[in-house]
C-alpha cells in the first residue's frame, strides 16, 4: 500500500473522529441533543422513589443496577412548560461531576454526527432555555428534507454546584 493511501486514510478518520457525536431526545415539541461522552445509560421510566424536601424539578431517586441516582424533570430544571406527551418518557442518565443523574425526556430520537463547525452560539433565549445551558445550535435535515434546529445541552453548566 502506498504511503498516499495510508494518509488518505488517516485524513478521513481524523475528518470523522473531529465530528460531535449526540444523543438526542425531544422535550416537548424541541430537539434537544447532549454529547454521548456524558450519557452513561438510557432506560424506560421505571419505578422512581419520591424524596420529600427536594427542589420542584427532583422527581426523586432509581435504583439503576444498585446504585440510587436522582432523576430530574429536565423541563422542570431548564423552565419549560410542561406539556404532557403520549407514551411512556425515558430517562437518559448522565454523568456529572456530582455523579450520575438521570434525565427525564419525552422520547429519545437516537445519535447523530454533527460536524462542529456546524454549530451555531445558542441565541437570546430562543425556545426558552437560558443560553448559559446551550453550548450551540445547528439546524438539521431530518429524512423528510424538512430542517430543524437541534439545541445541544452543555450538562456540566446545569448541573454545576451553584446552580443545584
Amino acid at each position: 500500500m502506498s504511503e498516499m493511501e495510508v494518509l488518505g486514510i488517516r485524513e478521513i478518520e481524523a475528518i470523522k473522529t473531529n465530528e460531535k457525536r449526540l444523543i438526542t431526545f425531544r422535550l416537548n415539541d424541541e430537539l434537544i441533543g447532549v454529547d454521548i461522552t456524558t450519557v452513561v445509560k438510557i432506560t424506560m421510566d421505571i419505578d422512581i422513589t419520591p424524596v420529600p424536601k427536594t427542589k420542584k424539578y427532583i422527581l426523586g431517586v432509581m435504583n439503576l443496577r444498585g446504585n440510587i441516582i436522582p432523576v430530574v424533570t429536565l423541563k422542570k430544571k431548564l423552565g419549560l412548560p410542561e406539556k404532557v406527551i403520549p407514551g411512556r418518557n425515558m430517562i437518559i442518565v448522565v454523568e456529572t461531576d456530582f455523579g450520575n443523574i438521570g434525565l427525564l425526556v419525552d422520547k429519545v430520537e437516537g445519535a447523530l454526527n454533527v460536524d462542529p463547525e456546524d454549530i451555531q452560539p445558542p441565541p437570546m433565549n430562543s425556545i426558552g432555555i437560558d443560553p448559559e445551558f446551550i453550548e450551540g445550535v445547528v439546524m438539521i435535515t431530518k429524512e423528510d428534507e424538512e430542517r430543524e434546529l437541534l439545541t445541544i445541552l452543555n450538562i456540566k453548566k446545569i448541573f454545576r454546584a451553584d446552580n443545584l
